[in-house]
């Protein structure tokens, strides 16, 4: 081999093992487009964890504004079981308020959590829930 091709050989490996270094380190964190990399989520059920990231599909039976903090909680029939879904201020409460009302069904990512010894979900952006008319057509 000349000394250009040797060169090049060179170069084509530590590229190849600069790439190989960097999918190992940080590869499962591009998957899932922004979601966080070990957070897989599961549709809920109730042998669901708390901390556990979870899909759900419900009717709300229910829905008011906390005493304080402008938050909003729903109550929401998920297969005969009543769950709360807390939705923060910071995650388009209002929004949500005025597009939700009782009797829609909706689809929802969040968080199991418990609060005061019940089980509810924590909505963390307004686009993880879903309308029926939003989802059912995808």
């Amino acid at each position: 081999m000349e000394k250009e091709e040797k060169v090049m050989v060179l170069l084509l490996f530590m590229t190849l093992t600069s790439l190989m270094t960097a999918y190992l380190c940080f590869g499962s964190g591009f998957t899932a487009s922004g979601q966080e990399s070990g957070k897989e989520i599961r549709q809920y059920s109730r042998e669901s964890g708390v901390g556990e990231k979870v899909f759900l599909e419900a009717e709300v039976l229910s829905k008011r504004f906390t005493y304080t903090g402008g938050h909003l909680l729903l109550q929401v029939d998920c297969d005969s079981e009543v769950l709360s879904v807390f939705i923060p201020k910071t995650a388009g409460a209002d929004a949500l308020n005025m597009s939700i009302q009782e009797g829609d069904f909706i689809g929802l990512t969040g968080t199991v959590s418990e609060y005061k010894g019940k089980r509810e979900i924590t909505v963390e952006r307004k686009e993880d829930i879903l309308l029926s008319d939003d989802y059912s057509t995808k």
